[in-house]
């Protein structure tokens, strides 16, 4: 299998690092390309736990994926929790780095949601200077995830127009959550084949896939972004087109709720494998995707 920039194979299959799993994982080699874990779980020295992770890192790739360093706070970003990413970063040498475009912080404070921000020329500049921050720090690049959007905001950008610019001013990467699109597209009525193809594709890194529920107890109805199910048949359909788009891209499975057992888990490798190459076409270019 041939491998990429990154050191990972050729459309590598990644699942969440879980505390469920690591015996089973070290124990004997999943069938997995790479494990993704959560820089904040990680980020505190010494514990059994510690060692485990230099282990698994010596047996799988790793992607570290932030959710807590609030790129799109109106705040200086936390120079202590930066130092913590760094350190993190510098000794596990994952494959990828990513986080959220999102905010999490105020005067101090730290909420435990990924909270929304009003893409306008002011918080673009806000998030370029974070990203660029960010990036100088890691000494590589970042990947920044796309929302999962519930209410409308006083937008001045489209959300694929600011993640071009955020692309085009940092150089940074993205991760596109292919359900987050999905739902966001529902909840807001916005048009999902134009923000595909609106999207600066070349710059995806890395591609997430996850569960999501129907909130019928609103109006109208809500799909929440919940972690916590198998992928829906609507973001596997949506899948199968960008993988064909972008065949080379890295995909990890999240489910960060009711964990399954890991043979379980790795159904959803399996799945995800066969939607990317069933009735694979030759890799075409999304208008505006280059």
């Amino acid at each position: 299998m041939s491998m990429d920039v990154t050191g990972l194979p050729w459309a590598a299959q990644g699942i969440g690092l879980k505390h469920q799993h690591v015996a089973e994982l070290l124990a004997q080699r999943a069938d997995v390309d790479f494990l993704e874990l959560h820089a904040e779980n990680h980020m505190s020295a010494g514990g059994p736990f510690r060692d485990d992770l230099a282990a698994i890192a010596e047996r799988y790739p790793l992607s570290v994926h932030g959710v807590g360093l609030s790129l799109g706070s109106a705040e200086p970003l936390d120079t202590a929790h930066l130092r913590r990413l760094v350190r993190l970063v510098d000794e596990l040498r994952p494959a990828l780095v990513s986080e959220h475009l999102a905010w999490s912080r105020l005067q101090g404070d730290c909420y435990n949601d990924l909270l929304p921000l009003p893409l306008t020329e002011e918080s673009l500049a806000v998030v370029v200077r974070h990203v660029d921050e960010t990036q100088q720090a890691l000494g590589r690049r970042l990947l920044v995830e796309n929302p999962s959007l519930y209410v409308h905001l006083d937008n001045t950008l489209e959300e694929a127009d600011f993640l071009a610019e955020l692309v085009d001013r940092t150089g940074c990467g993205l991760l596109l959550d292919i359900n987050n699109a999905y739902i966001s597209a529902h909840n807001l009525g916005r048009d999902l084949d134009a923000y595909l193809t609106a999207l600066p594709l070349s710059a995806v890194g890395e591609f997430h896939l996850a569960g999501h529920h129907l909130d019928t107890n609103v109006t109208p109805p809500l799909r929440i972004d919940d972690h916590g199910s198998p992928v829906s048949d609507a973001v596997w359909q949506r899948y199968a087109q960008l993988s064909r788009w972008l065949p080379e891209v890295p995909t990890l499975i999240e489910w960060d709720a009711r964990i399954p057992a890991l043979s379980r888990w790795l159904e959803e490798v399996d799945l995800a494998r066969f939607h990317h190459s069933a009735h694979r076409a030759p890799a075409a270019t999304a208008e505006g995707g280059s």
